[in-house]
């Protein structure tokens, strides 16, 4: 599948969607999340796995760096793929209830194994930190099983967070990931670019200010614009294949579509796929009708890793 596709959704969405982006401007939503952020006052323990997964999945809880990871396989493993599954939040929120039932629906259709690290968070922690942590964990991952094929998957934060660690991989010349998926992803920190403020209006979560607020206490004493930081800002060539799927409803749709055109500007192998009036990390709600299409073009994706090996 990995040809360079650029697909539309082109139907038109959902009752449901909409009624989601209603009661979300209605109910204030966008003010919540900016106190939150400037508060930090999000949950920072992870939600718990629900209780039927005990008996449903193969359940490992492993700890890194005084934190937990999970690795979560079906009970027939249909392939030998690999998820390394990285939340959004902001980098300031944990895991959701919402990403867990995303990677069960994920695992179940799939047949692979999910790697879902509960990795450090702002402010207590900082970027790098954070990659350092994810540095180590990588290590592990391809250390266990040379001939394993490994997806890098994220949404919102999660995904910034997996596109600036593969270019941070690539960087040390260590083996790469087959795939890079990212849902929503939040790719610039620095949240300068002009187009921000006509995405703002259609938005009925994220703000600028508020990202900007959350993303300085993630970098540090960073510069915004480093890689590590704003991935938008890096290199991309000798990476591996990435798929970006977004919603014009997002105040991060700008991300998305910069580095469509980034990425189409070097020539390099990605699929785009965009969703008219979806919001801000709309695939974590998997009873949308958008979200279980994306989650289609996931296991395609998944599948013709698996066939093209």
């Amino acid at each position: 599948m990995m040809m360079n596709i650029d697909y539309l959704h082109n139907i038109a969405p959902s009752f449901e969607s909409k009624l989601i982006q209603f009661i979300l401007g209605m109910t204030g939503m966008k003010r919540s999340m900016e106190r939150k952020m400037l508060n930090n006052t999000f949950k920072k323990d992870p939600a718990r796995l629900p209780k039927s997964w005990y008996r449903k999945f193969n359940i490992q809880e492993i700890a890194l760096g005084g934190r937990k990871v999970w690795r979560l396989s079906p009970p027939k493993q249909a392939t030998d793929v690999v998820v390394l599954f990285l939340h959004g939040g902001a980098y300031m929120a944990n895991i959701s209830l919402e990403h867990w039932n995303l990677v069960g629906q994920l695992m179940e259709k799939t047949g692979a194994t999910f790697v879902v690290p509960d990795y450090p968070l702002a402010p207590e922690a900082t970027c790098m930190e954070t990659y350092g942590f994810m540095e180590e964990l990588y290590a592990q991952l391809i250390s266990e099983d040379q001939q394993t094929r490994l997806v890098l998957m994220g949404d919102s934060a999660g995904g910034g967070l997996a596109l600036g660690l593969v270019q941070k991989l690539r960087n040390k010349k260590l083996k790469l990931p087959h795939q890079l998926v990212l849902f929503s992803p939040w790719l610039d920190i620095s949240m300068e670019h002009p187009d921000l403020k006509y995405y703002e209006k259609r938005d009925k979560i994220l703000s600028v200010e508020s990202l900007k607020n959350a993303g300085q206490k993630y970098a540090g004493n960073l510069d915004l614009k480093r890689y590590e930081v704003s991935p938008i800002y890096g290199d991309f060539s000798g990476m591996c294949g990435i798929s970006i799927f977004t919603g014009t409803n997002d105040l991060l749709h700008t991300d998305a579509r910069r580095c469509k055109e980034l990425l189409s500007r070097q020539r390099l192998i990605f699929n785009y796929f965009e969703y008219p009036g979806m919001y801000h990390d709309w695939v974590i709600i998997t009873s949308l009708r958008e979200s279980k299409d994306v989650i289609t073009k996931v296991c395609d994706l998944v599948i013709d890793i698996v066939q093209n090996e």
